[in-house]
């Protein structure tokens, strides 16, 4: 049976920590890392109802995109609901897991959602996000080798510049060393000095695939020990970092009116009303999402029509129209609703899915209600 450790691994794998903002706080809030578990339910965000379904559906796991704990917690006891839920979720067993902006920055999560949602073209990050370094790295390989060691990187990403992969340079040259006594050489013999043909063989690769990429190398390599180098590179690589970003920016299919695109957004994400500034007739052909909350990133939007976001206040949409921006309020809940789904159709898809029996909370609801 699959472990919290287990699961949290899967959704790590997917949203790694490294990629979430540095005052967020997601992973595992709440459990023990070596328990079972059975039954997964997933949320946007940690309510008593959710906790109420969790206990009458025999959950292990509650897996939210909201962490729950995010700032330090000065007790913990049932005195506040904050800390009755945890209690009540630590006395049956059931753990706490959180996937937050780490899975906002990720190019296919919530963002390809809402963007295929629109029928965006032209897609690129709203706001830039770089969590991996970009490197390049070397190895000295026998001549016969270098193509099946190339492959192997490549499998596991390197070499990856833009919309090109399998990039990678590679120079003759001879090789030169001594086999130990107690060595066990590919090509020559204990205590001989060799001169072998080898290829220099360079790629880059982004920090989050580079332990794979040396793992491959090694695995591929025909010595006992290869010799292989790794830079880090102070320049930015196209395409190896800059399709991490939060929220997503494209074009529409065709210009469309203010209004008429409201009711489009209000009937394909089933939300029961949308605040929005801007003369109902401005043509919307350029537009931005932030999912949650992101009116404060108004002063982004260059080039941009509309502008669909969250929780936006009486300035944000004084400020738009001086701008000459459509900002569209669509809801913090309404535009992470979907995530939960995200985040279930990834366990679901991963080695332990069918060991698993997850569910889509049923008892999420919208803490706003619209009379």
């Amino acid at each position: 049976m699959p472990t919290i450790q287990a699961i949290q691994s899967v959704i790590s794998s997917h949203f790694p920590e490294k990629c979430a903002e540095s005052w967020d706080n997601p992973g595992l809030q709440l459990g023990r890392r070596n328990a079972d578990v059975k039954r997964v339910l997933t949320a946007l965000e940690l309510t008593p109802d959710i906790v109420d379904e969790a206990i009458q559906t025999g959950t292990q796991l509650i897996v939210t995109h909201h962490p729950f704990i995010f700032r330090p917690i000065k007790s913990l006891t049932d005195a506040n609901p904050d800390g009755n839920m945890l209690l009540t979720l630590a006395e049956h067993g059931i753990g706490l897991l959180a996937a937050h902006t780490n899975l906002d920055s990720a190019p296919d999560a919530i963002v390809k959602k809402l963007a295929d949602d629109l029928g965006l073209s032209g897609r690129h990050p709203f706001l830039e996000h770089h969590p991996y370094e970009a490197y390049k790295i070397v190895v000295f390989v026998p001549r016969k080798d270098a193509e099946a060691v190339a492959r192997a990187m490549h499998a596991k990403g390197a070499g990856c510049v833009g919309q090109y992969s399998s990039v990678s340079f590679s120079a003759d040259g001879v090789g030169r060393f001594t086999c130990g006594m107690d060595s066990h050489p590919a090509i020559g013999t204990p205590g001989s000095v060799e001169s072998v043909e080898e290829t220099r063989l360079e790629m880059v690769v982004s920090g989050r695939e580079l332990k794979s990429v040396i793992q491959a190398l090694l695995a591929a390599h025909p010595y006992e020990e290869p010799a292989f180098d790794v830079f880090r590179l102070e320049s930015e690589v196209h395409g190896m970092t800059d399709y991490y970003g939060f929220g997503i920016a494209g074009r529409l299919p065709e210009p469309v009116r203010l209004d008429a695109f409201v009711a489009h957004l209000k009937k394909i994400w089933e939300i029961p009303a949308v605040r929005a500034a801007g003369n109902a007739g401005k043509m919307i052909l350029n537009v931005a999402i932030l999912n949650g909350s992101g009116a404060k990133y108004l002063s982004s939007c260059r080039g941009i029509d509309a502008f669909i976001t969250g929780d936006c206040g009486h300035h944000d949409f004084d400020n738009a129209i001086r701008q000459n921006i459509a900002l569209i309020d669509a809801g913090h809940y309404d535009t992470e609703k979907f995530i939960p789904r995200i985040l279930a159709d990834v366990l679901e898809s991963s080695e332990i899915g069918g060991e698993l029996e997850i569910r889509i909370a049923e008892s999420m609801r919208n803490p706003m209600t619209v009379y």
